[in-house]
């Protein structure tokens, strides 16, 4: 079956659509505040009846709805439509790092909630990323959550960068010998240790910052780049996956 059979009817038209920043624009205007055509019409800087053009193509696609009073909003449909563009405006705004990495290994919901990274730093040195897991280590005052595959490296970096050994740690690894676990007890006696088949991800995080790797093309985690942040929503994306990969490991060391 082609992939044009496979279409559901509209998709084009509602590509098409939004294949215009005026029209996203309008979308985004229309998903704050309902409006009459004029006052759109100064919101892209165009004529009433470039506007109006415009504003028939969202409707024509189902994204808005004119009342009774000649007030537009966005539909049920454009509202959730809007709900999908970050995660596409955060994969074009780093393009040359989603050709050179994999973002689309990650859980489908994941993937579909990679705008709340938008807010995050390109990290793009692996010396700086190293130096945001000893900051990530030495400000932690609540927990400190950890994937790697190679959990050794996270041992060589977090040394006594830790503010208290009170604080829980948990840590997600690909091959974790028993010894690692015991140095890691050693340091942190609150830590727990899972291993989990195929670890493609670096994570770090505390309460209050997190980082994140994606793996290279070849599937294993890029140390030399990736994303850190402060945003709540950033926050929540990652510890949300790390939650997820946590319910998903396999065996306690």
């Amino acid at each position: 079956m082609s992939v044009h059979s496979a279409d559901p009817p509209g998709l084009q038209d509602l590509l098409f659509s939004l294949a215009s920043d005026d029209r996203l624009a309008l979308l985004d205007e229309l998903s704050a505040r309902r409006q009459r055509l004029t006052a759109l019409s100064k919101v892209i800087g165009a004529t009433v009846q470039e506007c109006s053009r415009h504003v028939e193509r969202l409707g024509a696609a189902g994204l808005v709805s004119r009342d009774s009073e000649g007030f537009y909003a966005t539909t049920s449909l454009g509202r959730a439509v809007l709900k999908m563009l970050p995660a596409m405006r955060f994969l074009l705004s780093h393009r040359d790092y989603s050709l050179s990495h994999d973002p689309g290994f990650l859980p489908d919901q994941f993937v579909e909630r990679l705008g709340e990274l938008s807010a995050g730093r390109y990290v793009a040195h692996v010396s700086e990323t190293l130096e945001l897991i000893k900051k990530i280590l030495s400000e932690a005052k609540e927990f400190v959550y950890l994937v790697a595959d190679q959990p050794p490296i996270v041992s060589k970096v977090a040394g006594s960068s830790f503010t208290s050994k009170e604080i829980p740690v948990r840590l997600i690894g690909e091959k974790v010998d028993k010894r690692v676990a015991s140095d890691l007890k050693a340091v942190m006696p609150n830590s727990q240790v899972v291993l989990m088949k195929d670890v493609r991800v670096a994570l770090a995080m505390n309460e209050s910052q997190a980082g994140i790797c994606l793996p290279d093309l070849k599937g294993r985690p890029d140390f030399s780049s990736g994303f850190e942040g402060r945003d709540p929503a950033f926050l929540i994306w990652c510890r949300d996956l790390f939650e997820h990969y946590w319910a998903e490991s396999h065996r306690t060391i």
